[in-house]
């Protein structure tokens, strides 16, 4: 897990130099309209077994993101999968694994010609695996805030943050999310 935080502290003190040195490009990844893909690695935290008499069990992974989608303007569109990574939870050894495939509306939030942020909100179908739970699939929601920086004309790196929840088969509930750092190529 250290080896992810350190990845993101690194391109979150980088996205400053980035987006100065990307100005003078007539171009702008994180800022342009039309089609883009983005891929990610990051942590995840997972919280599960909540409810209201005593508190959640928590573990972390490493997981990955894949995004398609297009911009128009402040808004856009966007395919995701994201799966938050398997799991060990504490004291029983038990595995969970959380993977969604989901769609989003997605505001862009223009901080400068190559820099910009993120909310994205959308709905998404969650695979909940789990040791001694089997697996089971859900509708849930989806929420997301990022911030992206321009590398080079097309290319962006994106920092983010992504977050979901599930319900198992017969264990209790699961909150997922991810802290992720990744490219973002526009066409």
């Amino acid at each position: 897990m250290r080896p992810a935080r350190s990845l993101i502290a690194a391109l979150a003190l980088a996205l400053p130099m980035a987006a100065a040195q990307a100005q003078g490009s007539p171009w702008s990844a994180a800022t342009s309209t039309g089609p883009y893909f983005m891929g990610a690695v990051g942590s995840s935290g997972y919280d599960s077994d909540c409810n209201e008499w005593d508190d959640c069990n928590s573990a972390h992974a490493n997981g990955g993101k894949f995004a398609a989608g297009w911009r128009f303007g402040v808004f856009g569109l966007e395919a995701a999968y994201v799966d938050y990574g398997r799991a060990r939870l504490r004291p029983t050894d038990e595995r969970l694994q959380l993977r969604s495939l989901g769609a989003s509306a997605v505001w862009h939030l223009n901080f400068g010609p190559h820099m910009a942020g993120l909310l994205r909100t959308g709905v998404a179908h969650v695979q909940h695996r789990r040791t001694f739970d089997g697996e089971h699939s859900t509708l849930s929601a989806t929420l997301g805030l990022a911030l992206l920086a321009n590398l080079a004309p097309q290319v962006a790196v994106e920092v983010g943050w992504d977050f979901t929840g599930s319900e198992g088969r017969s264990s209790g509930s699961v909150v997922a999310g991810m802290v992720s750092a990744g490219l973002r190529i526009a066409f």
